[in-house]
């Protein structure tokens, strides 16, 4: 914006105040600004419940209104724990000029920019609560084909039970995809968050979503923004072709968060596997406290949490109880198109639960409590059905299992036959199928070989014949998971993956190339490129190739060769030239002779051969002694007389 926009914009944020949006939301007070969008506080008039507004300005509205709409719509169509919840999309006039709007639920706890304003950071425990909960809401955008784009501290916000959720998934992208076609006009805001692809004006994807969300992590735990820079240049600088820093501070998701900011996409977690490292370090960390959120009421001020994290170990106990289960509810995932990403993070969140304890909360009141029943092998409705008459809340998680078919349970938590209170909570634990099988590696394997090793991990072969310079012939050239391309050896898959194998026929044969007319030397620099062997046999004479150029080649040009085979070549010594002889003072039978002994054919013989030979012609033409002629030509004679 210039400064005349913006002294517009800024007395529009205060006329606004107080207004009634669409004849629904009131806008309260102002939380950001950006140079496309104002994000209000306000009240849904028609429920009484706290939103967060984002109202678009007018020029946002003409570029991009409907893509802010149609991707908005769809965030609201995914009903996610972990996703903001959009409450409505429109368009509303605003003083004569269209503008977009986009209202979602406001969790009361406050944003991670909050806490962070305030001097608050996460310890690594928290935050790997928080950041598998970003990263199973980037998960289900992701495959819903929906992208953040302007992941930030202020797009993560906590509830009451201080749960992290994202907000803005899919509604900004629209409006950064065209901030970043002009990386250099950016704000320092979005560059402090912005991957290196960003800032190279490059292709975005959901390894984008990855990169800041690797950085805000890093930011929650140490304080400092990874690569951050006095400008908007320098910083995004400062992000090419670097290393992800990595700070003591971060202890074992320094790992983690390095392979997440790594400056080439293609060597970034997905969300997914991000979401399974966090919890994969987390076992190496201490159970977490509730994080320091900052509750608000509708006015913007700070006010104290019904519960304030507990010094003891008995209160940080008990707070665990009422907020990390919250954490662990795991929806069912597309298997058939995503057969890791959606177990990974169910199992994932699952075992998360297991690592900072405190979440199976019962109480085994004698009084006002149900024998839990056996539920093992039921379906997870039929399951929650058969308890639904004790009043227990049903949580569930997912786990690999060889024997329970996928979505039936495995096991409850308490298990079956023991007591349960009537307000307490049931985990049914779920089969997510057979756990993953790492991929072998078998280039170079032969192909029996191969195929028994993925048969004895339950996945399948699908066999091709191809060429390969340097595996032999029956051995495995090369493979792939054809739905997931850039699998490599070690990552893991789900049973039943079938696995593209080729086989190696061995070199591919050589065209044998056109050889005659070159030198022996260049021949064979042309053959060795080509991995063949030059075999040169004796010199011949040849009438119409130079002297020292091939004349004649096996095998000819364009059959096939094996490689590392021979081509042999001969090479011309030129014309076979001969000398006619000196034929004077000899009779006929002597003149005959000559000729002959010199290589010469007699052809045609005229006059008297008893008289003197006058003239000796070759097609017509007079030749002399100690001319030069090929041999084998037909000389005639011409004998004086008749």
């Amino acid at each position: 914006m210039n400064d005349r926009e913006n002294a517009e914009f800024s007395d529009e944020l205060d006329l606004l105040l107080g207004r009634t949006i669409d004849g629904r939301f009131r806008l309260d007070r102002v939380v950001s600004q950006s140079s496309a969008s104002t994000l209000y506080a306000g009240v849904d008039e028609t429920s009484s419940t706290s939103v967060n507004l984002r109202l678009f300005t007018a020029e946002a509205t003409r570029t991009s209104g409907g893509a802010i709409a149609e991707r908005a719509e769809k965030v609201g169509s995914l009903d996610h724990r972990s996703i903001t919840p959009v409450v409505a999309v429109g368009t509303t006039d605003v003083d004569g000029s269209p503008r977009s709007y986009v209202a979602s639920t406001r969790p009361a706890g406050g944003t991670l920019q909050d806490m962070l304003d305030r001097g608050r950071r996460l310890s690594p425990s928290q935050a790997v609560v928080v950041g598998v909960a970003i990263c199973r809401a980037l998960d289900r955008a992701h495959r819903a084909g929906l992208v953040h784009l302007d992941l930030r501290p202020s797009a993560i916000a906590f509830d009451n039970d201080r749960e992290a959720s994202l907000s803005d998934i899919g509604v900004v992208s629209a409006i950064a995809e065209r901030a970043w076609e002009t990386p250099n006009d950016v704000s320092m805001e979005r560059a402090r968050y912005a991957s290196p692809e960003q800032a190279a004006g490059r292709s975005v994807d959901e390894k984008t979503d990855v990169y800041a969300l690797a950085l805000v992590l890093s930011e929650a735990i140490t304080g400092a923004v990874p690569f951050l820079a006095d400008s908007v240049v320098a910083t995004l600088s400062a992000r090419h072709d670097r290393l992800f820093p990595v700070s003591a501070d971060l202890g074992p998701l320094a790992t983690v968060l390095e392979r997440a900011g790594r400056f080439d996409p293609e060597q970034r977690f997905g969300a997914a596997e991000l979401g399974r490292a966090l919890v994969q370090a987390a076992g190496s960390l201490p159970r977490p406290t509730p994080p320091p959120v900052v509750f608000d009421d509708a006015t913007g001020e700070v006010v104290r949490p019904d519960v304030e994290p507990a010094a003891s170990t008995e209160g940080r106990d008990a707070l665990l109880e009422t907020e990390t289960h919250h954490d662990v509810t795991v929806e069912p995932t597309n298997s058939a198109a995503h057969p890791r990403v959606g177990r990974w993070v169910a199992a994932a969140v699952g075992v998360l639960a297991l690592v900072v304890g405190g979440f199976f909360v019962y109480r085994s009141v004698s009084e006002d409590s149900e024998r839990i029943p056996v539920l093992v092998g039921l379906d997870e409705g039929e399951a929650t059905n058969a308890v639904t008459k004790y009043g227990w809340r049903v949580e569930t998680i997912e786990e690999f299992d060889d024997a329970i078919a996928v979505g039936k349970v495995v096991r409850t938590e308490p298990e079956s036959g023991t007591s349960l209170a009537r307000d307490g909570v049931l985990v049914l634990v779920l089969s997510s199928g057979p756990p993953p099988v790492p991929l072998p590696d078998i280039v170079g394997v032969s192909a029996d070989e191969a195929a028994a090793q993925l048969a004895s991990l339950g996945l399948e072969i699908r066999r091709e014949d191809g060429y390969s310079e340097e595996v032999p012939a029956g051995s495995i050239a090369r493979w792939a998971v054809t739905s997931q391309p850039n699998l490599v050896a070690g990552d893991e898959v789900v049973k039943g993956t079938v696995v593209d194998v080729i086989v190696s026929t061995g070199p591919e044969p050589r065209v044998v190339p056109e050889l005659r007319g070159q030198t022996a030397d260049a021949a064979e620099g042309v053959l060795a490129d080509l991995k063949l062997r030059i075999r040169r046999v004796e010199d011949q004479y040849f009438t119409d190739v130079p002297v020292g150029q091939i004349g004649f080649q096996v095998p000819p040009p364009g059959e096939l060769a094996e490689r590392d085979s021979e081509v042999t070549v001969v090479v011309s010594k030129g014309p076979d030239v001969v000398t006619v002889p000196v034929l004077e003072r000899m009779n006929h039978g002597q003149v005959v002779q000559a000729l002959t002994d010199a290589g010469l054919v007699v052809g045609t013989i005229t006059g008297n051969t008893g008289g003197i030979l006058v003239a000796i012609l070759v097609e017509g033409r007079p030749v002399t002694s100690g001319q030069v002629v090929a041999r084998g030509t037909v000389v005639e004679l011409a004998y004086f007389g008749s």
